[in-house]
Parts: structure tokens; C-alpha cells; sequence
């Protein structure tokens, strides 16, 4: 890992920024966590790449069990790494987020956002769908921490997320977000349980282009679908067995 510029700890995990950055505005802070069909982390990796963002900051978790630590050209990185382009910050990441990291990670995120300025933080989430084998173009929902939150989708036709739980990393950062007083989207595609969904990812990034005033193609996304799926099953076989240590509940109901 590059010599941080600043540093911050905070209950086993290590904030650093390696780089000065500026956002435009309105900002936004999407979110990539691992969860449900790994919907958020191919979504922002591709994000990532189509924008050509820049990697400023990565958040180290000190307890993280197995210990990962990601190689890349020769380089130390941290699992969880954070870029930057214009008026959007993304933060991506490489493991499941450790039940006993959630909470301190939800807190770390909602704070520097609040530190940095920014103006809404997006969520992108998987929703556990009983007939996604069925379905061509999976279905966006939303949940909104705040009217100015919510103002976020009018007009783009997509229906709140009105019956069900919310569990892991996305339920505490959506909590601290309401308590912070910080605008949280929440978005939530139908997705597959049990495999990674890069169409599912799709969907979500057609309502964010909308969202965040940016043509987000997702054409090479979905060229490459089956070589994502088989590069990310097993992230999301350790993403279930970190899902069920959380005491997730029936697939029909979490995202």
C-alpha cells in the first residue's frame, strides 16, 4: 500500500487516503459491498473501469478472518479500496465483510462521507429472487434514508421496496445514514441467490446513470457475464457462509 497522506482508526479498521482528491458536485458515494448475487460489487468495479476512476483511499481491516491482503502489479492493497472521478466516489471490495466488522465499517463509511462532503450515498443491493431463472430483466426497487433521498428516483419509475429485511453492512450504513442525517439510496435488484448476476448489476446501472448524470454502458457487462460469474463464485460462496454467520433469514426476504 502506497504511504498515507492521512490515516484513521477506528475499532480494528484503518481509513487511509494515498492521494488528493476533489469531487464536483452534487457528489456521490456509490456502494459495492459483497452480498446477494454480488450485485453492488460488480456493479461499482465496472463503474470503475468504464469511468476510468482513480484509487485515492482503502480501508484495512485489522481482524479480518481469513487475513486478505490483494496483490495487484507487485502491490499491497487493502480489501476494501475507494476511487474517485469527477462527482462520484466508489468504494470496492475484494471479501465479505466479517459479522464482526459490520458495525464499525458502517460508521467509518457514514463519517467520511459526512467528512468529504458528499451528497447522497447509493447503496447498490441484491434481492433474493425465487423465479430469477425466469426473469429477462430483473426488477430495480428502492429504499430512501430521507426525502431528499427519495427525490433522487421521481420520474424514473421503479418502485419502492415496501415488505421485507435488509440484512448486513447496507442495514447499518442506511441506520447511521438516517441517524447522520446523510441521504442513503438504497437500491435493490432481483438477483440470484446462489450465483453472481451481472444482469442483475445491469439493471441497477441503468437507473444509477440516471441518477448520477453519467452514461454508465453496460454492454461490455453483459458480453462478459458468464466469465464474471465464473471469476466471482468464489467471493460468493464465502459472501452465503458470511451472510448465514449474520443469521440472515429467508432468501425470499433479505437483500
Amino acid at each position: 500500500m502506497s504511504r498515507p497522506l492521512y490515516e484513521e482508526e477506528y475499532n480494528g479498521l484503518v481509513l487511509m487516503e494515498y492521494e488528493e482528491y476533489e469531487l464536483s458536485k452534487p457528489s456521490f458515494l456509490i456502494l459495492g459491498l459483497p452480498d446477494t448475487g454480488l450485485v453492488g460489487v460488480i456493479g461499482v468495479n465496472h463503474i470503475i473501469d468504464v469511468l476510468g476512476m482513480k484509487e485515492v483511499a482503502g480501508i484495512d481491516v485489522a481482524g479480518m478472518m481469513p487475513p486478505v491482503a490483494v496483490i495487484s502489479n507487485g502491490k499491497v492493497r487493502p480489501p476494501l479500496r475507494i476511487y474517485v472521478k469527477d462527482n462520484i466516489m466508489a468504494l470496492s471490495a475484494e471479501a465479505p465483510v466479517p459479522p464482526g466488522t459490520v458495525y464499525p465499517l458502517s460508521r467509518i463509511i457514514v463519517d467520511y462521507a459526512m467528512k468529504r462532503g458528499i451528497d447522497y450515498i447509493v447503496s447498490i443491493v441484491g434481492i433474493a429472487s425465487p423465479n430469477r431463472i425466469n426473469i429477462e430483466k430483473p426488477r430495480v426497487y428502492w429504499i430512501a434514508s430521507n426525502d431528499k433521498a427519495r427525490k433522487l428516483v421521481d420520474g424514473l419509475e421503479i418502485e419502492g421496496f415496501m415488505n421485507g429485511y435488509l440484512v448486513g453492512p447496507y442495514t447499518l450504513i442506511l441506520k447511521n445514514a438516517i441517524r447522520s442525517r446523510v441521504p442513503n439510496l438504497v437500491l435493490l435488484a432481483e438477483a440470484f441467490m446462489e450465483f453472481p448476476d451481472p444482469e442483475a448489476s445491469a439493471a441497477v446501472l441503468g437507473i444509477l446513470s440516471k441518477i448520477v448524470g453519467k452514461e454508465i454502458d453496460v454492454k461490455k457487462l453483459l458480453e462478459q457475464a458468464e466469465l464474471i460469474r465464473l471469476r466471482l463464485r468464489g467471493l460468493m460462496k464465502q459472501t452465503r457462509q458470511t451472510m448465514a454467520e449474520m443469521g440472515a433469514p429467508s432468501p425470499l426476504l433479505y437483500a
